[in-house]
């Protein structure tokens, strides 16, 4: 039997706990800028295809600047790279709420700042994967990531819930003031962290060279390859709802920004019930089978999603695609994470930053296009079923040929 305080052993880790303390209470501030931005764009444009563009203009920033993220994290001190991308996402989100405030946001405004704020997330998702395992031993590392899985979606139940609760005193640029303070927390908190620079024989590599080395070592690593194309895929089908949540909310379920919040912050809510689940189940060795039956589980709970016409049963299945999703995204990561060598993990989290984010920006485009074509609950419905594809007819015999090798 596991005991309440073995769930949160790794934050007995002094700078493992000022790191996930302080993520949280940034990431609570970005899911409520995350949810009113979008409503707002919705608001702006009434329109499917522009929620799909913005999707787009997201996937090209990450696309572009996720590798060199991890390029950065194999070469430079990984904690003052994170001070600075914590400054520039703060001032980012102070432009937004100033013009949102002061009536003169546009929506070319909301996709330039958009731009910015995905190209420091970028930067970002590579160096901060990379530093965990340098913040709790080998053996805490999976705790230590569902920990991790927990306070960013975990906050995607906080997040969207204080927008349902808030926006009426507060209103959608008062979402944007609270993420830029939020950032002030991971920047004091990175400053208190006592991790020693490293120095690897890449930093003395061309910018090229050490690309190059990269893939030929994600190439040659047959799991990890697996593992990421696993994961581009599912991005791109498996988690497009995130985009299309405004629409759902607004014409399938005739709800307003409040109910947005609270459908945005289902999630979330499943989230922290699959994080608390894996942290609790600690050193226990990751079975590879688990990934093909939690994609199936999520293709199930997303076709429902999508059609489903009622608040209560839509509500239920984002808890669930919020836990599986969870379950997924930590055991996969932890896969990664326990087969890369350490002078490659920045480069191998920067290639994992584009299948579980950048590739996800892409699905919420595809989505968007196919909604406007057709509709939400057909677009949903459809990556529903390549996820179900996916998980049967590639990841399955994948992982099958690995073990019998």
């Amino acid at each position: 039997m596991v005991r309440g305080w073995e769930v949160f052993r790794a934050l007995r880790y002094r700078d493992f706990f000022w790191f996930w303390s302080s993520y949280f209470v940034s990431n609570v501030g970005s899911w409520m800028q995350s949810v009113a931005q979008g409503w707002l764009l919705f608001e702006l444009t009434n329109s499917p295809l522009y929620l799909g563009l913005f999707s787009l203009l997201r996937t090209v920033m990450l696309l572009s600047f996720f590798l060199l993220g991890g390029l950065i994290a194999d070469r430079w001190d990984r904690r003052k790279v994170m001070m600075w991308i914590q400054t520039v996402s703060m001032l980012t989100a102070l432009a937004l709420a100033v013009l949102t405030s002061l009536g003169l946001i546009q929506v070319w405004h909301i996709f330039i700042l958009g731009a910015l704020t995905s190209t420091a997330w970028a930067f970002e998702q590579p160096v901060r994967q990379s530093l965990i395992p340098q913040l709790v031993s080998r053996e805490d590392l999976v705790n230590a990531l569902a920990l991790s899985a927990m306070i960013w979606h975990g906050a995607g139940l906080l997040g969207p819930s204080l927008v349902g609760f808030s926006v009426g005193y507060i209103g959608i640029s008062g979402c944007f003031y609270v993420n830029a303070v939020s950032y002030l927390a991971v920047i004091g908190a990175l400053a208190r962290m006592r991790i020693p620079p490293h120095r690897w024989e890449v930093a003395r590599m061309r910018m090229t060279a050490s690309l190059l080395d990269g893939f030929s070592y994600m190439r040659q690593q047959k799991l990890i390859l697996t593992l990421l194309i696993g994961s581009s895929l599912f991005s791109i089908f498996g988690r497009s709802y995130i985009t299309l949540l405004p629409v759902i909310a607004k014409d399938v379920l005739r709800v307003g920004p409040s109910g947005l919040g609270f459908i945005a912050a289902a999630p979330g809510l499943g989230t922290i019930i699959g994080s608390l689940s894996l942290a609790a189940l600690g050193r226990v060795k990751v079975d590879k089978r688990i990934l093909v039956y939690v994609m199936l589980g999520c293709a199930g709970s997303l076709f429902l999603f999508g059609a489903s016409g009622r608040f209560a049963i839509a509500f239920v299945m984002l808890v669930v695609v919020g836990g599986l999703t969870t379950v997924f995204d930590t055991l996969l990561n932890t896969l990664i994470q326990l087969a890369v060598t350490d002078a490659y993990r920045g480069r191998v989290m920067g290639v994992y930053g584009i299948t579980a984010s950048g590739m996800r920006e892409f699905g919420g485009m595809q989505a968007g296009f196919l909604a406007e074509w057709s509709s939400a609950p057909f677009a949903l419905e459809v990556g529903a079923i390549v996820v179900a594809v996916v998980a049967l007819f590639y990841l399955r015999p994948q992982l099958r040929r690995l073990r019998e090798t």
